[in-house]
Order: C-alpha cells, then sequence, then structure tokens
C-alpha cells in the first residue's frame, strides 16, 4: 500500500519496472525501423536513451505524441531534410517543385474558367440583375475563390509562409474532393478520377516537402515574375475568349473554338515535353517533377484505348470520341508528354551517373 492507503508504484516489484523498460525499449525500437537505416545507425542510441530518460515510470507503451513525432521526422528525413541522404534530398526537390508547378497549372486552369464565367456575367449583366442573391453569390464565389486558393498557396510556399501554403494546398484538395463527387453529371468518371488524383498529389508534395527544414525555393522573383506573366498571357486571353464566344456569332465562335481547342489540347502538355527536355541536360530534377505531376493524367487513357478498339479511333482528336469528356483527345497528349518526360528523365538519370563514374584524365 502507499501513504494513501491504495496501490499504486511503491508496491511494484522492480522486476516488473525493469521488464516493462525493456517492453518500452523494444516498441521504441520497433517505431525507430520507420527513420532511414542510416540515420538510425548514426543517432538511433542517442534517440532510444533520450525517449526512455523522459518517459514516466513505468510506462509500456510509446504517447502518441512521440508516434506523430518520430513519424513526421520520418518523413522529413526522407524529402530532404538535415541528416536524410542524397537522394532524399533529390526527392525533396522533386516534390516541391511538382507541388509548386500543379499549383500554377490548377491556378490558371481556374483562372481561365473564372475570367471566362465574370465576362459572360457582365455581357448579360441586365439579366444577372435579375438572379437571386444567393445565385449571382454562389457564381461569383465559384469563379474566383478556387484561382485564389491555388494561386495563394503557390506565393505562400514560395515566399515561405509554409503553414499558410501547406493548409491552403489540403483544403484544395477537400475542395476538388468535393466538387467532383458533386457535379458527376458533368463528367465522366475517369477525368473525375484523374482531376482528385492530381489534387491529392499536390497536396502530399506540399504537405511532406514543405516541412520547416526544407530550403527555400532558389530564385523565388524568377518564380514569382514567371507566374505573374503567364496568369497575365492565360486570362488575357480567356478574356477574348469568352467575348468572341459570347453572344455565339459564325465567324467569332468560330475563332473561339480554335483558341479553347489549343489552349485545352496540345499546348500545355507540349510545353512541359519541351520545358523537361531543355532541363534534363542540367539536372533530372525538373523531367522527374513534370512526369510526376502529369502521373494521375494517365487515369484518361485507358476509356481512350477501349473506345479506339471498338473502331472510333477516327475520331481520336476532337470532341465526338469524349462526349461529357474535360478534355477531348487530351489522352493521347498525355500518353505522348508521359513517354518523352520519361525518355528524359532516363536520359538525364543516365548522362548523371556518366559523369559521377568518370575518371580525371
Amino acid at each position: 500500500m502507499n501513504e494513501n492507503g491504495g496501490a499504486g508504484m511503491d508496491d511494484e516489484d522492480p522486476a516488473d519496472i525493469g521488464a516493462g523498460a525493456d517492453v518500452l525499449e523494444a516498441r521504441y525500437r520497433r517505431i525507430l525501423t520507420l527513420l532511414p537505416a542510416a540515420y538510425r545507425e548514426h543517432r538511433g542510441e542517442e534517440m532510444i536513451s533520450t525517449l526512455l530518460d523522459g518517459a514516466p515510470r513505468g510506462r509500456r507503451w510509446p504517447s502518441i505524441a512521440e508516434l506523430a513525432s518520430l513519424a513526421a521526422l520520418a518523413i522529413r528525413l526522407r524529402v530532404g531534410a538535415p541528416g536524410g541522404t542524397r537522394r532524399a534530398v533529390a526527392v525533396g526537390e522533386i516534390l516541391r517543385r511538382t507541388a509548386l508547378t500543379g499549383l500554377l497549372s490548377l491556378g490558371l486552369w481556374t483562372g481561365w474558367n473564372g475570367v471566362d464565367n465574370l465576362v459572360v456575367l457582365w455581357l448579360e449583366r441586365r439579366y444577372a440583375r435579375h438572379l437571386p442573391g444567393l445565385t449571382l453569390e454562389s457564381w461569383l464565389a465559384t469563379s474566383t475563390v478556387p484561382p485564389l486558393v491555388y494561386l495563394g498557396a503557390f506565393v505562400a510556399l514560395l515566399v515561405g509562409w509554409r503553414r499558410l501554403g501547406r493548409l491552403l494546398s489540403v483544403a484544395q484538395a477537400g475542395y476538388i474532393g468535393f466538387a467532383v463527387t458533386r457535379h458527376d453529371s458533368f463528367l465522366v468518371l475517369s477525368d473525375r478520377m484523374a482531376l482528385f488524383a492530381l489534387s491529392l498529389l499536390i497536396a502530399v508534395a506540399a504537405g511532406s516537402a514543405f516541412h520547416r527544414e526544407a530550403p527555400r525555393m532558389p530564385t523565388p522573383r524568377r518564380w514569382l515574375v514567371s507566374a505573374a506573366g503567364l496568369a497575365g498571357i492565360i486570362l488575357t486571353v480567356s478574356g477574348v475568349y469568352s467575348a468572341l464566344a459570347f453572344p455565339p456569332s459564325p465567324p467569332d465562335a468560330q475563332l473561339a473554338e480554335e483558341i479553347a481547342g489549343v489552349v485545352g489540347g496540345p499546348l500545355v502538355p507540349a510545353l512541359a515535353a519541351l520545358f523537361g527536355l531543355s532541363r534534363a541536360r542540367r539536372s533530372p530534377i525538373w523531367p522527374a517533377a513534370l512526369l510526376t505531376l502529369g502521373a494521375p493524367g494517365l487515369l484518361i487513357v485507358p476509356r481512350a484505348v477501349i473506345i479506339y478498339a471498338q473502331g472510333k479511333y477516327e475520331n481520336v482528336f476532337v470532341g465526338d470520341l469524349f462526349s461529357r469528356s474535360l478534355w477531348p483527345g487530351m489522352p493521347v497528349y498525355m500518353l505522348a508528354t508521359e513517354v518523352t518526360l520519361a525518355a528524359a528523365l532516363g536520359w538525364s538519370l543516365y548522362r548523371s551517373r556518366r559523369r559521377a563514374t568518370a575518371v580525371p584524365a
């Protein structure tokens, strides 16, 4: 009995306490297997000693906080935190570029749609005045909030406001998940799966690679200037497209369709492939980042293969092939781009290994 008359630690057998410590140590060691082997060999015993010294007497299980802390450390070490391997540093660089490029791309895409909606709303402002307030507010919100979230996350991660950027990156995945499940009548299943997978990839890349110990992105001003230039071009073209397409007239509508066909078709994949090829000579980082970012787009390819097998291949580049599809003809462009980027990545890795093993003359 202890001083209060109840069973307590004072009555525990020292052998039981020792056995509990051994069990706790074994469980700590099991958790440490989450860490990279090299880091575990260098710091493992020190970490075990620190954890055991800080554990209350008689504890047999690690706390939830300790488990979460070690899991977070394991993730950081695998994406380039101090103490990680060279491969981990490269993975972190790839994921950071994947997240930033994805956020910028979706920000420009939703910005295109937002400008389109706002131009139509302005052209039909007489009709819009009679819309119910909730409908008008909803239309304005869906036109402006998504691009602001994407571009806001992009800028926040780039300038060092990482907590805000990671929060917005995760929020966009929740928004896309809600949108694709609620508005399923507008998209085929493969398009919805690809869009949601892309948003999840961006959220995971931003959340894991932009940790507190991650290095700052090089040349953030160049990123910002490039993003501002692209945004200006894309949003201007979107406004011109909307003004031409609405109200429809034969010459203007045909020009608008040609603009939409280029921007929503081969333009973006072609630019990604060319940029990846141009960067492959310097480093495999950019080809790997673009290849990773484009991987969710391959989810729209099987449907194209099925329809191709049905003998409808003559319409592979036009909208008739993908009735209700978001990107007519895009499976062909995506597949060609991913193959090109994979080849660029393989060539860049080969060059890097050849330089690393070259014997100086």
